[in-house]
């Protein structure tokens, strides 16, 4: 326990200070809907939400909205909260896998890895989604073995995985496979572990269903996953999951960790005189890959390899780079100096996730362009201030968000002329150009970064030049139904 104390301590620290370090923003479309969810919870209407927004999320961000003012950063604060707390399973799956030294490894690793801290400092449910995978399970695990109050907590942490990301659900109908691999041909008779969580899964599940019929008017558990199925296409699902492997996974565990990883994998434990080999959990091993393989094959469903899809699968390979570590470490100790050398292993993967914080702030200050686009808080707020509230005609719905004005969005194939249009027939009071990300998504628009470029339908508000290839433009869009004063 004291160890465990001391990593959340750790977690909680680093964490803290990535919030404090760098500029927080919400930085997705995505971020804008869970914000929305979470005040609509926030002022009890609970049958008023987005049936294809996961609610755990949104509602734990309401939850601290009760003693935090701003909706923004209760919502970020959830994510910490949920981010330092990732390290709490990962650590006891750990120790179940490959004993305590390799347990503290991973969970030091996890409780300074700048990119989970990043995304522990965001509007997004990806670090619960991380902690609650975890939490599964290990206490699934647990469950088949031991029984008792572990399947309750098995069925409730996989029901708020369901309710917290959409691949929760069949996340969460894997677990009978999970469960042969766990008991078939070991001990067989614990498989009646299986039946309470089956019956405290399916009470949960009918209950959701039950508040789903209430907001949609269909009894149904998961309302993405029939939206995904519906929109299959193979060729572009086979290109998601090879940039997933072959791309996305290597970046983001980066070189030690691929290094370590083979070591923790196929060597066996040396061991030491004071320290014996630890006996490694083979079908627990199995486990963690089938649910590993589970979730890189859901990410090709969505089409999508961004790391925030695979987050738990590279967590998952750290499992087996810190047994690679610890097993490195005991191989130096035989060696010249080798009571300092076998920490260098340690030191050396804490030395290369430390060096990302530095390379961010450095970045910060260097470009002068965060990483974030600060560019839609600033605009979005200076519009809140300076002009008369209405709809805005922007690819970015972060910017209607900070000025407290309602959204629609140009098409990506539209030409300037075609914006234009579809500005006016929406009644769109505004329209706002990005050079971030609009201008090479929607090439058409590009020009008019420029205010020289607007054509007779498009007054000039004001153009922000924040940051180096940042630029924003906001014009007036002329004959809207109240249109606003540009500001002086």
């Amino acid at each position: 326990m004291r160890d465990l104390a001391l990593l959340l301590a750790l977690s909680l620290a680093f964490r803290a200070f990535m919030l404090r370090a760098l500029p927080n923003v919400l930085d997705t479309a995505d971020a804008v809907h869970y914000l929305e969810t979470a005040r609509h919870f926030a002022n009890g209407e609970f049958f008023s939400v987005n049936p294809k927004i996961p609610i755990l999320y949104p509602a734990l961000g309401a939850l601290v909205h009760l003693v935090v003012a701003d909706l923004e950063r209760a919502c970020i604060l959830a994510s910490l909260i949920s981010a330092t707390l990732l390290v709490a399973p990962v650590y006891g799956l750990a120790r179940d896998l490959h004993g305590r030294s390799a347990a503290r490894v991973v969970a030091v690793m996890v409780a300074v890895w700048p990119w989970l801290a990043d995304y522990g400092c965001r509007v997004s449910p990806d670090a619960l989604g991380c902690t609650l995978w975890f939490t599964s399970l290990w206490c699934f695990a647990r469950a088949m073995r031991r029984g008792k109050w572990w399947t309750l907590l098995a069925a409730l942490a996989f029901g708020g995985l369901h309710l917290a990301r959409p691949e929760g659900t069949v996340l969460w109908a894997a677990s009978a496979g999970l469960a042969l691999i766990l008991c078939v041909g070991a001990d067989s008779r614990k498989l009646r572990h299986y039946i309470p969580f089956a019956a405290f899964s399916a009470v949960l599940l009918a209950l959701y269903s039950l508040y789903m019929r209430q907001l949609t008017g269909e009894a149904t558990v998961n309302v993405r996953v029939g939206i995904i199925l519906t929109d299959l296409e193979i060729a572009p699902m086979i290109a998601t999951g090879m940039r997933a492997a072959f791309e996305v996974l290597p970046i983001m565990l980066g070189p030690l960790a691929i290094l370590f990883f083979g070591p923790g994998l196929f060597v066996a434990d040396p061991g030491t005189s004071t320290d014996p080999p630890v006996r490694r959990d083979l079908r627990l091993e199995l486990c963690v890959f089938a649910l590993c393989g589970i979730q890189w094959s859901l990410s090709a469903f969505v089409l999508s390899a961004e790391p925030r899809y695979l987050m738990s699968v590279v967590v998952a390979c750290s499992l087996w780079t810190a047994r690679g570590i610890v097993i490195a470490g005991r191989w130096a100790r035989p060696l010249p100096w080798g009571r300092w050398l076998r920490w260098a292993p340690v030191a050396c993967m804490l030395g290369l996730l430390l060096s990302g914080v530095a390379v961010d702030l450095a970045r910060q200050q260097i470009n002068k362009r965060p990483n974030e686009p600060l560019e839609y808080q600033q605009v979005g707020r200076w519009m809140r201030q300076h002009l008369q509230p209405g709809l805005i005609m922007t690819r970015k719905p972060q910017i209607g968000y900070y000025a407290g004005m309602p959204t629609t969005g140009p098409h990506e194939l539209d030409s300037l002329e075609q914006a234009v249009a579809r500005a006016k027939n929406a009644g769109a009071e505004y329209m706002v150009i990005d050079e971030r990300y609009t201008a090479s998504m929607i090439p058409g628009v590009a020009p008019l970064l420029d205010p020289k470029n607007a054509p007779p339908d498009l007054l000039p508000v004001k153009l922000f030049e924040l940051y180096p290839g940042c630029r924003v433009m906001v014009y007036q869009v002329v004959g809207a139904a109240a249109p606003a004063e540009p500001a002086s």
